[in-house]
């Protein structure tokens, strides 16, 4: 392998020169900014706080450090552990790092191979604020915006000792044709020596894909943190694949390989192995274990901002307490007694809430998208400004609560009690309520477009100036409910009882007559 030279070399094309490959997608705005602030390692520090700063930085497979053991790596930041495949999908489920050993050691190489994710924190921090470009951004696994597979590569004493990554062949076609053009990123990224590339082997019934065909191999030695570098790239349609279907002459989609794989591993071993792994035999408890323990029984106390991702709460007694700005997402605070306690601003996303005491609980502007509130008792709560969107609160007592300005877009609300709430200027399309209860609450210019709200009980109610077109209200109880000035276009009010209601100035469903 070559180890001096200076700038990125380019790939081997069909006929043996050398060339890049050309990069022809439109990478969103803020991939870029990614792209570019993360290609030089050297300063991954300070790239790190620009990003954090701008608030788009996600941990990454180049944050984990090499040559650091299972046991110290960090947890909050990737999810869904498995044993990994070669750089393929994941096979047996791990509950994280340290379990590397469930995963076979491969042939040849010796490693256990553990694939995990990304955190998926900063794309439900995107979803729950609509924020479309940033959900695009995060919501896969990626690098330089080009979804990947990766895994880390551990020794049989628990030490990293490097990653792999590949492009993802399980995203739509469009995004698959773009995984061989991520090797040119990569291959810039590490430019401090020179790569040694060669071409691979045509193998039989082999073609090229949109007049390309790219089938290569580089290597490197990293020479300031001694590391071995193989990065792969193939463009190509392998045999049996064809653009054109020639036993009917059809069109053919997907038919294409289009990949590029990197490895990256310690070209020495673990320096101190013996007393680092002595060391490591009792660890203590750690910080965010005393934390998720005291929290278990702590009411009135000021945990404010505190970092409770993925923990797990369940039956916590937190009544009263100051929990403004912390992070439950993902966590689980099932049966716990959160009644009175402050969290304005938290992050409650994808968090299980089932059969938690809420009462007069403080939840403005908190975020809880997909979160599950079912049979919760949030009555008294205040939830203005709360970010709800496909929350669901199925069965969950939320009556006397204010949710005015709330987004409950696509929330599932069936047989909850919402009597005598402020709803006021909320967002409820496309939400499901079959069979729950607005008993003398006030929706006043509350957006309830293609709401379904079969059997519901709006008796009482205050609708004035909302929107309900395209709203299923078959079967509702609207005694003397008041719709005065709102739209009921497209709705369908069949079996509905409205006796009493105010249409005053409404738009109503053609054929409808008010009693």
């Amino acid at each position: 392998m070559g180890r001096a030279g200076n700038g990125p070399p380019p790939f081997l094309g069909t006929d043996g020169c050398c060339r890049l490959p050309l990069v022809t997608f439109l990478i969103p705005f803020f991939a870029v900014g990614l792209a570019v602030l993360t290609a030089a390692p050297a300063h991954a520090q300070q790239d790190r706080s620009i990003l954090e700063a701008a608030g788009l930085y996600a941990p990454s497979v180049w944050d984990l450090e090499i040559g650091a053991h299972a046991s110290e790596l960090p947890t909050s930041e990737y999810i869904d552990f498995a044993c990994g495949t070669g750089g393929g999908p994941p096979s047996l489920p791990l509950t994280g790092w340290t379990e590397f050993t469930k995963c076979s050691a491969e042939e040849g190489t010796g490693f256990h191979e553990v694939y995990f994710q990304y955190d998926d924190e900063p794309e439900y921090w995107a979803r729950a604020r609509r924020l479309d470009t940033q959900v695009e951004l995060y919501k896969h696994t990626s690098a330089y915006a080009i979804p990947v597979i990766v895994s880390a590569l551990f020794d049989g004493d628990g030490f990293m000792v490097g990653f792999r990554m590949v492009s993802d062949p399980r995203v739509d076609v469009a995004i698959r044709e773009k995984g061989s053009d991520l090797a040119g990123f990569l291959m810039a990224r590490y430019d401090g020596a020179e790569w040694a590339c060669e071409n691979l082997p045509r193998l039989e019934g082999e073609r090229e894909f949109k007049g390309d065909f790219f089938k290569s191999r580089c290597e490197q030695y990293e020479p300031i943190v001694g590391l071995d570098l193989i990065i792969e790239r193939h463009l190509l349609r392998k045999a049996g694949q064809f653009a054109i279907n020639p036993a009917d002459g059809l069109p053919m989609t997907g038919q294409f390989e289009s990949m590029s794989l990197l490895e990256v591993t310690l070209a020495a071993g673990i320096p101190g192995r013996e007393s680092r792994l002595a060391a490591l035999a009792d660890p203590g408890p750690s910080e965010r274990g005393q934390l998720i323990q005291r929290a278990l029984a702590c009411p009135g106390c000021d945990l404010t901002g505190s970092n409770f991702k993925r923990a797990n709460l369940s039956g916590a007694n937190l009544s009263g307490a100051n929990l403004s700005g912390a992070n439950f997402h993902g966590a689980t605070l099932a049966g716990a007694n959160l009644s009175g306690a402050i969290l304005v601003k938290a992050n409650l996303n994808r968090a299980d809430v089932k059969r938690a005491n809420l009462h007069e609980a403080d939840l403005s502007e908190a975020m809880m998208f997909r979160a599950r509130f079912d049979g919760a008792d949030l009555s008294g709560a205040r939830l203005q400004g709360a970010f709800g969107g496909e929350v669901q609160m199925i069965g969950a007592t939320v009556t006397n609560a204010n949710l005015s300005l709330m987004d409950l877009r696509e929330a599932r609300l069936n047989d909850a009690d919402f009597s005598g709430s402020n709803i006021n200027n909320a967002w409820l399309n496309n939400a499901q309520m079959a069979r729950s209860v607005f008993v003398g609450a006030n929706l006043i210019f509350t957006s309830l477009r293609f709401a379904s709200m079969v059997l519901t009980d709006f008796s009482q109610a205050d609708v004035r100036g909302s929107d309900l077109f395209g709203a299923n209200l078959r079967g509702a109880n609207l005694t003397d409910t008041d719709f005065s000035h709102s739209r009921l276009t497209n709705v369908n009010l069949s079996e509905a009882q409205a006796t009493g209601a105010k249409f005053v100035d409404a738009l109503l469903p053609a054929g409808f007559e008010p009693q």
